[in-house]
């Protein structure tokens, strides 16, 4: 398809204007038209802002939208929202040609070209909604009769537009087990560090008060889910306040390194090694918060040489009691040793803390050099600073208040953990937060929802035979609680290798690009052909182009949605979406639909029941059997439930905010484990061994469960792929967990260099954001992308800037532009994420650039099923 963005920018604009009165370039459903414009009045001299939020990216702003009789004209920063206070993204300032996209679909559609492939024309026949709504609601039908679990639905974005309550309870209806969000294409091994470290998960720092700040993998100044938060208060406290020191820890110097007061370039996967030798640095120095690791933690347990904590008769884990001169349950200890060895009945125990100590302190500087890339005088002194900074031992009192005070916190997203051992990775920086006692203090790590009884603060059942096709809490990925997004189409291709015991046959996508979103894609393709498919959609992207029916959807300004908000340290808030327009008068949204084929499916009174179970409603305020609901009779129910407030408040208003106070910031979390009678954080994390246990006794007794694992992890020996699993499920991090599978298995000469991704302002994700035309010209290289390598590596190498190059990995090859730069290491190439899209019905402007997705290899964390991102090899040459 051979327009320019010139062209489509001008089309673009000529949609708008027609749009308030009905499309004069496509086939419209009159009949919907004319219900359309009853939900959406407006007057013939209207000029108004409309309050709504923003879902561009995860950050969810708040947003006003000017409407001119009919048209949006531009869409602003709601200065009432307390998390963006009136900024605004250029993706949220761009949303309006989400809306008036003409590639999007606009009928439902039916695939009539038997050979599923993104790149192959599906030869689309339009069919009407009720014929599209027939065939759906008769195959589930049928599989909800005889196959419940062989429905399969996926999501991505869907989870930010209607939210994934209403999702999950459509699958716990019909009967399936099988919902996969897209978390471990993101921060799932960050979450699960922190499940299996204090029951929770969604940290963030406390950067009003914070003097020191390392960062290690969030670029906060483009990608993250609290970019546009971290990014105005960092900068308030970098540069207005000039009171914070923020240090930058990663390959690539990305717009967050950029702001940084420094730059430390750490060799690809090497970060855990990295907080190792700090934390080898803070004891040496003597910066450790005794009181916290002692009231808080189980840094203190007795463990045994079988790494489990020594336990009384009643399972009670045992400490050291300095004053009684033996082991007493915790609750009954006076004075509690935290470093400490003894003998018991002959048998030698360390607590966890001296366990840890001995093992840093082993580490040899020159080894933390050589691994990490980075200068052990560096680490040395980045540590000393942190631990000065910490003011271990000082109080500050806020409201009245008495608080631990210790302004220094070491944060993450997806570049810590998008790695084979992104669990451990992240475990280690919450343990170096630990040792100065950061957790939960004024000006350190904020937690969120701590709950000592988190199923991952426990050992892992392992499922097996697994219940669900992402394999998800089976012995395969035993904490994987934000389910495996890159594993069911491997399983479709093969479930008898995973042991599945019933076959997928349907699965339905509810804004997710999954094809695009993970890694080895050409392998995501193949098992994406096994199953019949139904897409609900607002263009035909990869995975759509992969369907047999594809559904319309409306965008965010055209629908009411209940949006989900990013909450900062201080604030709150509630919001909704309200339809603005509707570009090309479609009849339903999601969840309409959802609810459509729920009637027809014959499940719609099960529907009801479990979406008033997920969204917690009783009373008056609830979804009510045997009716059926528009999106906005939805939103109003939710929203006068969830805030107490008339419908028509959030109309006018578009949200409402609240207020974090001191108790709810500070004494709601970490106090759930300090002191005597309560449990007790994971410092030492001995779940893993029961859990590593575990997997050994299912692996000696299933073959294909261990072929699986010495094919993901490239190990052929038994008691070699054992010996890896130990060391897999440690309750410690160790400099092990530095060499994810391609370091150890790739030859240096043939495949020299370390591969990461990152994303950009311009994009999100594997969104519509390609089809962009604002997008695309707003700045010289937004509309593709480019393979970045060092300067002196290219000449080296005999590339120059903007060659064509050749980027190969042990999985196939890539094609892009090469683009020098000082801005990384060496060692290293970088190329972002969102481009080179290959759909072909995708004009070619929007297929620019190179999708490094294809030649990441899969080895998967197995604690969290996090994909690995971040550690394929590879060679660089011209094409």
């Amino acid at each position: 398809m051979g327009i320019t963005r010139r062209e489509f920018i001008k089309k673009s604009l000529g949609i708008a204007a027609v749009a308030a009165i009905g499309d004069l370039f496509f086939d419209i459903d009159k009949l919907s038209a004319q219900e359309s414009m009853k939900e959406i009045p407006f007057s013939p001299e209207e000029d108004v802002l409309i309050p709504s939020t923003d879902v561009m990216c995860v950050n969810f702003c708040g947003i006003r939208v000017r409407r001119v009789n009919g048209v949006i004209r531009a869409i602003y920063g709601n200065p009432e929202s307390p998390y963006n206070k009136g900024h605004l993204c250029p993706k949220g300032q761009a949303g309006m040609f989400h809306t008036y996209n003409p590639y999007r679909i606009k009928r439902p559609l039916k695939r009539t070209n038997p050979n599923k492939d993104p790149r192959e024309d599906p030869k689309w026949k339009e069919i009407s909604w009720e014929e599209a709504f027939n065939e759906i609601a008769e195959k589930l039908k049928d599989l909800r009769n005889r196959n419940p679990k062989g429905l399969t639905f996926h999501w991505s974005h869907g989870k930010y537009l209607i939210q994934d309550q209403f999702l999950k309870a459509f699958c716990k209806a019909f009967g399936t087990p099988n919902n996969v969000h897209r978390t471990t294409v993101c921060e799932a091994a960050r979450h699960v560090a922190d499940e299996l470290t204090w029951g929770g998960h969604g940290i963030l720092p406390d950067l009003d008060y914070t003097k020191y700040f390392i960062n290690m993998g969030s670029n906060f100044a483009e990608a993250e889910q609290w970019a546009r938060w971290m990014d105005r208060t960092i900068m308030k406290r970098i540069v207005d306040d000039r009171d914070m020191k923020m240090v930058v820890v990663e390959p690539r110097l990305s717009n967050a390194a950029c702001k940084a007061n420094e730059w430390i370039p750490i060799r690809p996967g090497k970060d855990v090694v990295f907080l190792l030798a700090m934390a080898k640095e803070l004891i040496k120095k003597g910066y450790i918060d005794k009181e916290f690791l002692i009231n808080y933690t189980d840094a203190v347990f007795l463990v045994g040489e079988d790494k489990k904590f020594l336990r009384d008769e009643k399972g009670n884990p045992l400490v050291w009691d300095e004053k009684n001169s033996k082991a007493l349950p915790y609750d009954s200890a006076e004075e509690i040793a935290l470093d400490k060895e003894v003998q018991i009945d002959g048998k030698k125990y360390k607590t966890a803390f001296r366990i840890f100590k001995e093992y840093v302190l082993s580490l040899k500087d020159k080894e933390v050099e050589d691994i990490t890339g980075v200068p052990y005088s560096t680490i040395k002194r980045i540590a000393e600073e942190f631990g000065k900074n910490a003011r271990i031992g000082e109080t500050i009192e806020i409201e009245g208040k008495k608080l631990r005070y210790r302004p220094v916190a070491i944060y993450t997203f997806r570049g810590l953990s998008a790695k084979e051992y992104g669990s451990q990775n992240w475990r280690a920086g919450l343990i170096v937060n630990m040792l100065v006692g950061s957790l939960d203090a004024v000006g350190g790590l904020l937690l969120n929802k701590a709950d000592p009884n988190h199923k991952n603060m426990k050992p892992s059942k392992c499922e097996y035979p697994p219940n669900r096709v992402d394999l998800a809490e089976s012995v395969f990925y035993p904490y994987a609680t934000h389910n495996v997004a890159e594993q069911p189409a491997l399983t479709y291709s093969e479930p008898e290798k995973y042991g599945l015991p019933y076959k997928p046959e349907m699965c339905i996508f509810y804004a997710t690009n999954r094809i695009m979103s993970t890694s080895e894609i050409e392998k995501q393709i193949e098992g994406f052909k096994k199953v019949y498919s139904v897409n609900i959609n607002v263009v035909l992207d990869e995975t759509a182009q992969m369907a047999d029916i594809v559904l319309p959807d409306k965008t965010y300004l055209e629908d009411w949605h209940y949006s989900p908000t990013r909450e900062t340290p201080d604030s709150s808030h509630k919001a909704i979406r309200q339809p603005i327009v509707n570009a090309y008068n479609l009849r339903y949204g999601a969840l309409e639909i959802l609810f459509e084929i729920a009637k027809r499916a014959g499940f719609l009174d099960e529907f009801i029941e479990e979406i008033n179970k997920e969204w917690k409603l009783g009373g008056e305020k609830k979804f009510e059997k045997g009716k059926m609901y528009n999106s906005e009779e939805a939103v109003k129910i939710l929203w006068e439930a969830g805030t107490g407030k008339p419908f028509d408040y959030a109309i006018k208003n578009g949200l409402i905010a609240k207020k974090i106070d001191v108790k709810e910031r500070y004494l709601s979390n970490a106090e759930k484990y300090n002191g005597k009678g309560k449990p007790k954080m994971h410092f030492y994390a001995e779940q893993l061994v029961f859990t590593k246990e575990k997997v050994f006794e299912i692996m000696d007794k299933n073959e294909n469960v261990k072929k699986v694992f010495m094919e993901w992890y490239e190990e052929n020996d038994e008691k070699e792929l054992k010996k890896l699993l130990e060391i897999k499920f440690s309750p410690l991090p160790l400099k092990e967990h530095a060499f994810p599978t391609p370091h150890r298995k790739r030859n240096e000469k043939e495949y020299p260099f370390y591969l990461i991704t990152y994303k950009r302002m311009y994009r999100n994700q594997t969104d519509t954001h390609a089809l962009n035309p604002i997008l695309n010209e707003i700045a010289h290289d937004a509309d593709t992308n480019y393979v970045l390598i060092n300067t002196k590596t290219a000449h080296k190498l005999g590339i120059k800037d903007e060659d064509w190059v050749y980027v190969e990995s042990k999985v196939g090859k890539v094609k892009g532009i090469a683009k020098l730069t000082e801005g990384i290491r060496p060692d290293t190439v970088a190329i972002s994420y969102h481009y080179g899209r290959f759909s072909s019905a995708f004009p070619d402007f929007a297929k620019k650039g190179t999708m490094p997705n294809l030649i990441i290899e899969l080895h998967p964390d197995i604690i969290s099923g996090h994909n690995s991102f971040n550690d394929t090899k590879v060679k660089i040459y011209k094409t």
